[in-house]
């Protein structure tokens, strides 16, 4: 059995995203993050990190930080302060021009699906997988699969224009579970959900995370993180940005992965394309 390297040592080595994530089980890792809106701390020193099999809520009522904490780990912001590991690589200093190289790794589940609505609910989980890196026949195959996996077999070939809000957001479930991808973030995945959605959202998040996925979920709703934490999630409390009762240096979690050689076999979607990123002043500088 190889021994895992310690992930700060794995940081500072020149290595692809899947030699990363062989030895090193911490998909992605939040260090020290910091992010303000008109110099108000949103997010204020946090870290943590979240591994291979392993599904994190972060509870918080609403204005905590939850969505922000989110884009920060689906790489649509970048930190104030702080830095955000994903796969062995730190985005936060990625070019503006690299990040949809990473966005494309990571399964992404919001309120608002923004989904293609002339295209069919299989063309719309397809494009997902395609952009990924996926072949054509491929990319249907596994969205056939995640369709089937949330229960929405029968929309196919519908029209997600004539869906409902409901069966929308089902799609976009599917798409972000699809394949699945090595890390999946949801933020709010059961705001205005019914039981029989809630339900669905619950059961495909802890299969995602049995697949080998790492699990980010953020939800204001205490009975929703219970069914999550029910299933083996770990919980973290975010109040006015910071994790509860957390000293200033921010939280380090007390998880303790299994070995790579001792978790299942997965067949998760590869990491890709994170060696073609350019690092350089990051994104939220802006031009010159």
């Amino acid at each position: 059995m190889r021994p895992i390297a310690p992930a700060s040592a794995l940081r500072n080595q020149k290595v692809s995203a899947a030699e990363h994530l062989a030895y090193d089980p911490f998909v992605l890792w939040l260090e020290g993050v910091c992010c303000q809106r008109g110099g108000v701390p949103v997010i204020d020193t946090v870290t943590f990190g979240v591994a291979r099999s392993e599904l994190i809520v972060v509870q918080g009522e609403a204005g905590s930080g939850k969505s922000t904490l989110l884009e920060l780990a689906a790489a649509l912001r970048t930190p104030d302060r702080g830095a955000v590991w994903f796969a062995g690589r730190n985005i936060s200093t990625l070019q503006q021009a690299s990040l949809p190289f990473v966005r494309r790794n990571i399964g992404y589940a919001t309120t608002d699906p923004l989904l293609v609505l002339e295209d069919s609910a299989l063309d719309n989980v397809a494009m997902a997988l395609a952009v990924r890196g996926e072949t054509p026949r491929r990319a249907l195959e596994l969205a056939r699969d995640a369709l089937a996996w949330v229960g929405a077999a029968d929309l196919e070939e519908r029209a997600v224009s004539t869906l409902s809000a409901g069966q929308k957001r089902v799609v976009a479930l599917a798409r972000a579970v699809a394949g699945p991808p090595s890390l999946i973030v949801a933020d709010e995945p059961g705001a205005g959900a019914g039981d029989h959605l809630r339900a669905t959202i619950v059961t495909v998040l802890g299969a995602a995370r049995d697949a080998g996925a790492a699990v980010l979920a953020a939800t204001a709703d205490s009975s929703l993180a219970d069914r999550l934490v029910e299933l083996g999630g770990r919980r973290i409390h975010l109040e006015q940005g910071r994790v509860a009762g957390a000293p200033a240096v921010g939280l380090v979690p007390d998880f303790t992965p299994a070995p790579t050689a001792d978790l299942p076999p997965v067949a998760l979607t590869p990491v890709r394309d994170l060696e073609a990123c350019v690092e350089g002043s990051p994104a939220r500088k802006g031009p010159a």
